[in-house]
């Protein structure tokens, strides 16, 4: 079929990705669906002073009652919306006295 000289109304994002950036994408999601799984609300924005991101994890209706109070919300900041994440779910780990392991 002929084009018809127009652009078309939806254009193709992946194009224009480079591999690292479909690998933090694919991870943020990975983040995310996580996240929601454990029945977690998340709510991800651009932080517009710095440049960077932000991320405020909640927990939702459906999230896991423990007998003893946890921290009920949790938020970060950082360079991309996956840093703010991983901040943010750090920052609620320790505040559950989870043990972290910091690998390099």
């Amino acid at each position: 079929m002929p084009s018809s000289g127009r652009n078309p109304a939806v254009t193709r994002r992946s194009a224009n990705m480079t591999s690292a950036d479909d690998r933090v994408a694919a991870e943020t999601g990975r983040a995310l669906m996580a996240l929601y799984r454990a029945g977690m609300q998340v709510r991800v924005w651009p932080d517009v002073t710095s440049g960077g991101a932000s991320a405020r994890i909640v927990a939702g209706p459906t999230a896991r009652r423990q007998r003893a109070p946890g921290p009920r919300s949790a938020s970060g900041n950082g360079d991309s919306p996956l840093a703010a994440l991983y901040a943010a779910v750090e920052r609620m780990n320790r505040r559950a006295g989870a043990i972290l392991v910091h690998l390099d």
